[in-house]
């Protein structure tokens, strides 16, 4: 799996698609759901947003949204302790979570408490004075790992102040912020990406105490972007370092590389590449021919150049028009559309009458698309017409790459390239670890930003 994610990597780098390639109509083959997510943009997931007024100690009152705590107990003692849970855990599938804490009052003596527990920490202790939970101390600045002593972490904070918690799914660890500076680890804890659910917590212990929590509602002091992307280069380095060629692949690698190159049109390319491999398909020359003669005429669609594509359809594919008229309809109207632009209005009507209307009577989806396209000829000005969209010259994108692919299923090759199969369960993979929680570093894995961007 990993040797095909960065063999994907360096060769999208250096032969991108072609421009119609992420078209509408490919991008949703491509990639079929809308991928989101903090961190990763690999699944969609439920984060931390406030906090909960349920799992709570009924000595904090929760305001502001959900995001203000404030403690109106009027003691200072241990059994005087109030936490307060967010509304769900932290998914180790985000990779990082972070969120902050502003000190609105630090009250009678600032016994402020925030970090991460699990459900079985007591809403009547602090953070990180029992087992499963971890805590960063205001009063005396020390770091509480399950147990009721804590050990010198960091410096105290106070009215005032900002202060973060960040856990790292990646490496399980937990560390502490004060006012945008990171104060250095302060847990490591396998139990972090091992099953075990974490929610972010705050406790409160003195009379007037009150915070203002940050879930991402707005920009955080701690600068996480940059964090991020230090971790995800840590995390492809490592991989990289990792990652080598089966033995007996090299065969298999060609042929993705051959089929592809071949597929999207680098003629010049894949000789070179047949060259210094000392070999390639063994009808290499008779592939080039046909894909040099495809991507002609689809270079001609994206031109707008529907007649002379169509003559070199009928000269090259005789046979196409009358096994496809699925794409025959797509090109007819398409020319239709170029003749508003550009040819006497009697001419179009003309083509319009003679040429389109045997569509309409073959289907009922023609018939409502050709109703849409012919509405054009109402306007004096079709450009500035609420129509106007449909004479966008990216309109012909789609069409012509309907046309390579159909085409490709004419001449009984495939569709897709190998390759862009390969992408595609790439991604399935990544999004499957990362919903399992199988490997928490597979949230820095973006397929869709390296094929867009070239760089992850």
């Amino acid at each position: 799996f990993f040797f095909f994610f960065f063999f994907l990597f360096y060769f999208f780098s250096f032969f991108p698609p072609p421009p119609f390639f992420f078209s509408p109509l490919l991008s949703r083959m491509m990639f079929p759901k809308e991928i989101s997510g903090d961190i990763s943009a690999t699944a969609k997931q439920n984060l931390p947003t406030f906090w909960s007024t349920k799992d709570r100690c009924n000595l904090l009152e929760i305001g502001g949204g959900g995001l203000r705590v404030t403690y109106k107990g009027q003691k200072k003692n241990d059994p005087d302790a109030a936490t307060v849970r967010a509304n769900c855990h932290i998914p180790p599938s985000c990779g990082v979570f972070y969120f902050e804490i502003y000190v609105v009052n630090k009250g009678r003596e600032g016994y402020i408490g925030l970090g991460v527990c699990t459900s079985s920490l007591a809403v009547t202790r602090l953070p990180g004075w029992d087992r499963n939970s971890y805590g960063y101390h205001g009063d005396d600045g020390n770091i509480f790992r399950g147990a009721g002593d804590g050990k010198p972490y960091g410096p105290t904070f106070t009215t005032g102040d900002t202060v973060g918690c960040c856990l790292n799914f990646t490496t399980n660890t937990l560390f502490f912020t004060k006012n945008g500076m990171q104060l250095g680890l302060a847990v490591t804890d396998r139990n972090f990406s091992k099953g075990m659910l974490y929610y972010p917590c705050v406790g409160l212990r003195t009379t007037g105490e009150v915070i203002e929590a940050n879930f991402g509602q707005k920009p955080f002091q701690f600068d996480l972007d940059q964090y991020v992307r230090e971790e995800k280069m840590r995390v492809m380095t490592s991989l990289q370092g990792s990652v080598t060629l089966p033995e007996g692949d090299a065969a298999v690698c060609n042929s993705l590389i051959f089929s592809y190159l071949i597929y999207h049109g680098y003629s010049d390319t894949v000789r070179l590449l047949s060259r210094d491999c000392g070999g390639g398909p063994a009808d290499l020359e008779a592939q080039l021919q046909e894909m040099q003669g495809r991507q002609h005429i689809c270079t001609l669609v994206l031109q707008g150049r529907i007649d002379d594509a169509l003559s070199a359809l009928h000269q090259n594919h005789p046979t196409f028009a009358a096994q496809r008229r699925d794409i025959m309809f797509k090109l007819m109207t398409q020319k239709f559309i170029e003749m508003i632009r550009s040819a006497p209005i009697e001419d179009t009507m003309l083509f319009g009458q003679t040429e389109l209307y045997a569509f309409e009577q073959e289907s009922p989806v023609y018939k409502a698309e050709l109703e849409e396209v012919f509405a054009l000829l109402a306007y004096v000005d079709p450009l500035q017409s609420p129509m106007a969209n449909l004479l966008d010259p990216s309109r012909r994108e789609p069409i012509a790459a309907d046309l390579n692919r159909t085409l490709l299923q004419h001449l009984n090759k495939p569709a897709v390239p190998s390759l862009e199969n390969v992408v595609r369960q790439t991604q399935v993979v990544v999004e499957e670890v990362v919903k399992q929680g199988a490997a928490p570093s597979a949230a820095f894995l973006d397929v869709q930003e390296f094929l867009k961007n070239g760089s992850m």
